[in-house]
C-alpha cells in the first residue's frame, strides 16, 4: 500500500470477521467491525479447530488463548446404534484438532485485532452494500471505506445486495447444541480422550469434551422431527435413540440452540471493493469441523492477496487473486461436508459399510482431511507450534 492508511469496514463480528479484521490491521489498515448485536458473542457451544485452523490463530497471534485449556483427543471415533465401533481413527501429530469454546474462540481474535487497533461497533445492523465500497444501515447511516467486506451469516444482506447468490439452501438436517458438565466416569477409560458420534437411523450424537469441566452434545436428526429438534431437550425420546449415553442426555438442562444447516454457493466472492466470506460466501454443514476453521483461513487470505496493493484501484483485482487461489480448497471442503451428511439418509448397516470403506481407502480418506492438512495462505511451515 501507499503511505496513506488504507481503511476498511467488516459487516459481522463473528469467526470470519473478526479474522479477517486482525489479519487486515496487522498489516495497516484502519479497520471497523460494525456488529448488530449489542456485544460480540457466540452461542454457547463447543467448536472444533483443525490444524489449519491453529496455523492461522498462530498467524494472528490469537493462538494461546484460543488453546487454553483446551481439550486433545487422541481419536474421533463412530459408533453404530448398538454403540458398537463403526472406525476410529487416530489424530496424527501432523494434523492435530482440538476442541474449545467457541466464545473463547470468538474472545482470542477479539483481543488479537483489538491490540492491532481494531475498533468495534455494536448494535449496528448492515442492510446494503455496493461495489464502491459504501454500505447502508438500518438507522439510514451510510459509511464508506477503501473496502468493505460482508462477514455477515447465513442470511447476508451484502451478499443479496450485490447479487452474488448462486445457490442458499436448507439441508434436512439441523442440530441442537447444549453444554453439560463433564464428570469422571462419563466414558469408559480407554474412551476418555475420544470425540465419539453415534448414528441410530437419521439421528447422530455427538459428543465433544472441551475442557477438563464441560462437555459439548450435538444431537443432529432431520428438520421435521418435532419432537427430535425441540429446544427443550426430549430427554425419553433422545435416550431411547442411544440407551448407552441416557446418563449424558439426562444432564442437558442448561441452554440450548437449534440450528438447520445450510450451503451456499455464490456467483463470486467480491463485486468491486467489496468481498463477502465465511457463511455469507460459502456456508457448509458442520460435518467436518471446517465452517470456522475455513472462515478464519479465508480472512487471513484475503489481507495476504492485499498487502501489497498499492492503490486503491487495484483492490478488485486483488480480490479476484484471493478467491481464485482460494475458492477450490474451501468448495472441496463444503463438498466433502455435504457427502457426509448424506450418508445419514443410508440405512444403518450400508452406513456402516461406506464409513469403514471410505476411511480405510486412502484416497477418500485424503479428500475428507485435506483441508485439515491444508496450509493456509498466510502461514508458513515453521509457524506450526
Amino acid at each position: 500500500m501507499s503511505d496513506k492508511k488504507r481503511s476498511a469496514l467488516v459487516a459481522g463480528g463473528g469467526l470470519g470477521g473478526l479474522a479477517t479484521a486482525a489479519a487486515l490491521a496487522q498489516r495497516g489498515w484502519d479497520v471497523t467491525v460494525l456488529e448488530r448485536q449489542s456485544e460480540l458473542r457466540a452461542n454457547g457451544s463447543g467448536i472444533y479447530i483443525w490444524e489449519n485452523g491453529l496455523r492461522v490463530l498462530k498467524a494472528l497471534g490469537a493462538y494461546e488463548q484460543a488453546i487454553e485449556g483446551a481439550f486433545y483427543g487422541s481419536h474421533f471415533e463412530q459408533r453404530d446404534l448398538n454403540n458398537e465401533v463403526i472406525d476410529c481413527g487416530p489424530t496424527p501429530a501432523d494434523r492435530r484438532l482440538i476442541t474449545v469454546m467457541r466464545s473463547q474462540l470468538l474472545k482470542s481474535l477479539e483481543q488479537a485485532g483489538k491490540r492491532a487497533g481494531v475498533k468495534v461497533r455494536t448494535n449496528v445492523e448492515v442492510i446494503a452494500a455496493n461495489a464502491r465500497g459504501e454500505v447502508q444501515l438500518a438507522s439510514g447511516e451510510r459509511l464508506r471505506a477503501d473496502l468493505v467486506v460482508g462477514a455477515d451469516g447465513i442470511w447476508s444482506r451484502i451478499r443479496q445486495a450485490l447479487g452474488l447468490e448462486l445457490v442458499h439452501e436448507q439441508t434436512r438436517e439441523g442440530a441442537l447444541r447444549t453444554m453439560i458438565e463433564r464428570r469422571p466416569g462419563d466414558t469408559q477409560e480407554q474412551d476418555a480422550q475420544k470425540y465419539i458420534e453415534n448414528w441410530n437411523g437419521l439421528h447422530r450424537l455427538l459428543i465433544t469434551p472441551v475442557s477438563e469441566t464441560q462437555t459439548y452434545l450435538a444431537l443432529t436428526c432431520p428438520h421435521d422431527d418435532v419432537r427430535a429438534s425441540n429446544t427443550q431437550i426430549d430427554k425419553e425420546y433422545w435416550s431411547a435413540l442411544f440407551p448407552h449415553w441416557a446418563h449424558l442426555i439426562a444432564r442437558a438442562d442448561g441452554p440450548v440452540s437449534w440450528g438447520r444447516y445450510s450451503v451456499t454457493r455464490c456467483k463470486t466472492w467480491s463485486s468491486g471493493r467489496t468481498a463477502i466470506l465465511g457463511d455469507a460466501a460459502h456456508a457448509q454443514p458442520p460435518n467436518l469441523g471446517q465452517g470456522g476453521g475455513m472462515a478464519m483461513q479465508n480472512g487471513l487470505a484475503l489481507a495476504t492477496f492485499l498487502e501489497k496493493v498499492q492503490d486503491v484501484r487495484d483492490i478488485p483485482d486483488a480480490l479476484e487473486a484471493w478467491e481464485n487461489n482460494e475458492r477450490e480448497i474451501v468448495e472441496h471442503c463444503q463438498k466433502w461436508s455435504c457427502l457426509y451428511g448424506e450418508i445419514s439418509a443410508l440405512p444403518d448397516a450400508v452406513r456402516t459399510q461406506v464409513v469403514r470403506s471410505a476411511m480405510a481407502n486412502p484416497w477418500s480418506y485424503a479428500q475428507i482431511f485435506r483441508a485439515a492438512s491444508h496450509t493456509p495462505t498466510g502461514t508458513v511451515q515453521a509457524e506450526r507450534c
